[in-house]
């Protein structure tokens, strides 16, 4: 195996480090801060609804190639948001989507109309046959030839009004076999969204993983029913935008965590955990009745959405490849790499391999849903690949802290703090490596590993021989301790 060069692409955030920024002149970056301001929530928390609707718009059209790899795959995002009530999670989400459910609120009409000529056709159609069956059982009796009503009749059978196919993008309170079966039946395009999303969580929607896996892959799902024929989904295309409370995704893991690790649907989540601003917000302040620049956002996912669908409303469109520009590949490279080299032992991904093998692509979709909210060219830039995997970045270091087991450092990093904490006042919040080492009972070792974790996040500094000065938390709280920093600086 060829050494890994010790030059790494970029740093692992904090989770206390503000969110990458897009461009000044960023279209979906103006939205961000836009709705943010207004509804005084984080960027974080705006951007992440934002991708959401961008996903459901670009899904059906477009798909992105990896750079100098014959590998292509969809442009669906999966995205978790954890916070608690009252955060505006629902305002939030209606500023983003509104240009998805005006459009699907108008298919809702079209589908009443779809619906109404189907029943109006096939009453016609089934009264021409009635009609038939009843010619035919009148010859039968007779013991006439009936050679001419039985071809009349086979006819009629590929004559028989197919169902009407109507448009649901978004489904809010659904079984996964409904979504599957509405998939197949009607329109193979769908986005799971909810600002409330306890029961798709913890319901039936998430049981059957495997097939919400597929759908996001790209690949085809095949559904065996024994209440009705078995069918396959080609070209499904699904997006997740669930916003939910961390109770439901405690309850969530306890109940299904491991079957959702072990079968890759967890690794698939971008998943963040906003910082609130409740009991800090102004109401006088970010309210107006302008908004340019979601308006703008609004526009332009109208104007993608309507790009995936042809004249008829109900086939798709002629999927587009986003390509990167060539200038991409080294940089995309360098961090495939990193990201392998980190899930070694010691390493970063130690422990979440399984979301690991998923940034790379995760942060392909994400440059693309950018570039195509930005432009309609076909190549994607460097600097918009660098953006979003800072992006992904943000959101890998919430799936470590808050979706993977703690490592031993971790728990060690945590226990010295506890014992820091309780003689901070004794000791005047300074503290050698031999007090450490008698009352942690840690092996120099384990003691050096998890004064790194500590160091590195902040609640520890180092300012003589042997000697750290301590910084805790405010009263109450627990530390933050980002998971496996120190590991990332040290020598394999």
């Amino acid at each position: 195996m060829q050494k890994y060069d010790a030059a790494v692409p970029f740093e692992f955030p904090l989770l206390s480090d503000k969110w990458p920024r897009l461009s000044a002149s960023s279209r979906l970056q103006s939205a961000v801060d836009e709705v943010a301001n207004e509804l005084q929530v984080s960027p974080e928390m705006a951007l992440t609804t934002a991708l959401g609707a961008l996903s459901v718009a670009c899904q059906a059209g477009y798909m992105v190639k990896m750079p100098n790899r014959n590998v292509i795959h969809p442009v669906s995002l999966m995205l978790l948001t954890v916070a608690e009530s009252g955060v505006r999670k629902t305002a939030l989400e209606s500023k983003f989507f509104k240009s998805i459910r005006d459009f699907q609120k108008k298919q809702e009409n079209e589908n009443k109309k779809r619906l109404r000529k189907h029943e109006f056709e096939h009453e016609v159609w089934s009264t021409k046959r009635q009609t038939l069956l009843s010619v035919l059982r009148k010859a039968v009796r007779r013991g006439e030839d009936c050679e001419q009503i039985e071809m009349r009749l086979r006819n009629m059978e590929d004559e028989k009004p197919e169902l009407a196919k109507t448009i649901n993008l978004l489904h809010e309170d659904t079984s996964i076999q409904a979504l599957l079966n509405s998939m197949h039946d009607h329109y193979p395009v769908a986005c799971l969204v909810s600002s409330e999303a306890d029961e798709i969580l913890n319901g039936l929607a998430m049981q059957s993983t495997s097939a919400i896996n597929a759908l996001w892959s790209g690949s085809d799902v095949t559904v065996g029913r024994s209440s009705r024929t078995s069918f396959t989904i080609t070209e499904g295309r699904l997006t997740a935008a669930l916003m939910t409370q961390k109770s439901s995704v405690e309850h969530y893991l306890e109940r299904r965590g491991k079957r959702a690790r072990g079968s890759g649907l967890l690794a698939r989540f971008l998943t963040v955990y906003p910082r609130s601003f409740i009991g800090y917000r102004d109401s006088s302040e970010g309210k107006s009745e302008k908004t340019p620049y979601c308006d703008a956002f609004n526009l332009r996912v109208h104007d993608l959405l309507l790009k995936t669908l042809r004249e008829d409303g109900l086939k798709l469109s002629k999927t587009q490849v986003i390509e990167f520009l060539p200038e991409v590949t080294e940089e995309w490279n360098l961090t495939e790499k990193f990201i392998e080299h980190q899930c070694r032992v010691n390493g970063i991904y130690e422990l979440a391999t399984d979301h690991a093998g998923k940034l790379m692509e995760n942060m392909d979709r994400v440059a693309a849903l950018i570039h195509l909210c930005e432009n309609d060219s076909d190549r994607i830039t460097k600097e918009t690949f660098i953006s979003a995997r800072d992006i992904c970045m943000h959101y890998s270091m919430h799936f470590l802290e808050y979706l993977v087991p703690e490592t031993q450092a971790q728990k060690d990093a945590k226990k010295l703090y506890d014992k820091m904490y309780a003689y901070q006042d004794q000791y005047n919040s300074i503290f050698g490596t031999s007090w450490m080492l008698r009352y942690s009972h840690l092996t120099r070792d384990r003691l050096d590993e998890a004064l790194a974790i500590l160091e590195k996040n902040k609640y520890v500094e180092r300012f003589q021989n042997n000697h750290y000065r301590f910084y805790p938390d405010k009263v109450g709280e627990k530390p933050r301790l980002n998971p496996g920093f120190y590991r990332s600086m040290r020598p394999q």
